[in-house]
């Protein structure tokens, strides 16, 4: 199985490779059995030398994969030559077949062309295991095999930490850390956590309550339940893009967060996403500092270098258009709560004139205009300038759904504009109907005019629908339906039976 979950979550397969996770008593007994049990049978490319059968079968058996490596031979000549039992021989020959190692034809057996360019993880380690050394670590041949399993994917993620690289300095103090994983006396890293599921194949870890608690050691662990309710996998949604452009304009270099605007929002949001952990000293948690960075791809918390981050614009072109604007208002509200008032407005100050650049172009792209971006005197900040005025436009952009309910309904128009043009106004709930209202208006003309083409050959002088335009735009606005073409059809005819009526009345 792939461990992990759509974009809009984050489970614990998609966590940085060095995080670390306490794993519920039953969920790490699940998990290691299942890979105990299936370690065996993987298989490694292995470059033989000419003793190795011996090795690894013994001299009598061994003398039998020499005998057949020369070509095909019958079982009665095996047996004369190795001075085995015939019975020995003929269970020797069924295990190699049943390895895929050996065949059978017109009663000769022969080995397969590529039969030892694959071994089976428990004969690689009878092969290369050093039995002096496993006694020394006080490790299990099964544990061993687990680390000649997990040291490729170790080999992978060591160079990009060299401390951690030096942690591991063979596969027998690997096969110590799989002993104390496999009791619980140490936690698993994720990235050993992932390739031991996919071995186990179980999904297990993503049960309720599987995680007891992860962390980035020595920092502080993060239990996955809060308020009874449990966190994993992490819900991803404006929340966190929230959190996240909090903590990139105001987190310091060893985690502290000291700032004072929203500071107790900032606790109770990275609870209720995370989970439970010390906040005593207002600092937050590694992990949850590490898998912010790995989701939304940053290299580092700069707040000299912040920008806001390709994914929260990438998770906005998959919305409609209105959702599009709450969002972006939303998120910029949040940003603008975090600055201080002046002359009126507000002003957004940061390290950072890129992300301030950021923020102009949202600003721009929700039609309140671009800001303009200055360096603050004698300061390392960079300042733009918000009016009270747009301030209240962008807090009706923020809750257009709640001004106005029906927006979601005419927002089903076809190809309709209403997100742009709503962009264009403050936003109030006069100017949003007025907007709906044209859409509706223009939809409704488009019908009527599809249909009078249509019955324009067939009739002279050509009919004239556009005179019932006003009256049938006003019947799908107070009775809150869509126009269709069949509906528009259908009023159109009783609006000319109408007439007929009162000219022969």
């Amino acid at each position: 199985m792939e461990l992990g979950y759509t974009e809009e979550h984050i489970g614990v397969g998609d966590f940085p490779p060095f995080i670390r996770v306490t794993l519920d008593q039953t969920a790490r007994r699940n998990i290691f059995s299942k890979a105990v049990k299936n370690v065996g049978k993987i298989k490694r490319k292995y470059e033989k030398d000419d003793d190795f059968s011996s090795e690894l079968y013994g001299k009598k058996k061994g003398k039998i994969i020499q005998i057949l490596s020369e070509g095909p031979q019958s079982a009665s000549h095996l047996v004369g030559i190795s001075g085995l039992s015939p019975s020995a021989v003929y269970h020797f020959l069924k295990e190699l077949s049943q390895q895929d190692i050996l065949e059978k034809k017109d009663r000769l057996y022969f080995l397969k062309e590529d039969a030892f360019k694959l071994l089976s993880m428990s004969n690689l380690v009878k092969l290369e295991e050093d039995a002096r050394l496993r006694r020394k670590y006080g490790i299990s041949v099964k544990e061993l095999e687990l680390s000649f399993f997990l040291w490729e994917g170790f080999a992978e993620v060591a160079p990009t930490k060299r401390g951690y690289a030096k942690t591991y300095t063979s596969t027998y103090t690997l096969a110590d850390a799989v002993h104390r994983w496999r009791t619980g006396r140490t936690d698993v890293p994720v990235w050993a956590l992932k390739k031991l599921i996919d071995l186990s194949d179980s999904d297990i870890v993503d049960k309720k309550n599987s995680v007891a608690k992860y962390h980035l050691p020595p920092g502080i662990p993060v239990s996955p339940t809060y308020k009874g309710e449990y966190k994993l996998p992490i819900v991803v949604d404006s929340e966190l893009d929230k959190i996240l452009i909090q903590l990139l304009q105001k987190l310091s270099r060893n985690h502290l967060y000291t700032f004072p605007k929203k500071k107790k929002w900032l606790f109770g949001a990275l609870h209720e996403k995370f989970g439970e952990f010390d906040d005593s000293t207002a600092r937050v948690p590694s992990a949850i500092t590490m898998i912010l960075k790995s989701y939304y791809e940053l290299e580092r918390f700069k707040r000299s270098s912040a920008r806001i981050p390709s994914k929260i614009p990438d998770r906005w072109s998959t919305l409609s258009p209105v959702d599009q604007m709450q969002e972006k208002s939303q998120l910029l509200l949040h940003i603008i709560s975090l600055s201080s008032k002046s002359n009126g407005g507000f002003e957004i100050t940061s390290r950072s004139e890129s992300f301030l650049q950021d923020v102009s172009r949202l600003s721009s792209n929700l039609g309140l205009g671009t800001l303009t971006v200055r360096k603050k005197y004698r300061r390392p900040h960079f300042r733009a300038y918000l009016s009270e005025n747009k301030m209240e436009i962008l807090r009706r952009y923020a809750s257009l759904s709640k001004i106005y309910p029906e927006l979601d309904l005419w927002m089903r128009i076809p190809l309709n504009q209403i997100a742009q043009k709503i962009a264009g106004t403050d936003g109030s709930a006069h100017s949003i109907e007025q907007v709906c209202s044209e859409e509706l208006s223009r939809v409704v003309e488009s019908i009527i005019y599809s249909l009078q083409r249509k019955k324009k050959s067939f009739t002279y002088p050509a009919p004239d629908y556009m005179q019932y335009r006003e009256d049938i735009s006003d019947y799908f606005w107070v009775n809150k339906i869509l126009p269709t073409p069949k509906k528009v059809e259908e009023l159109i005819e009783s609006r000319q039976a109408e007439e007929e009526a009162l000219l022969y009345a």
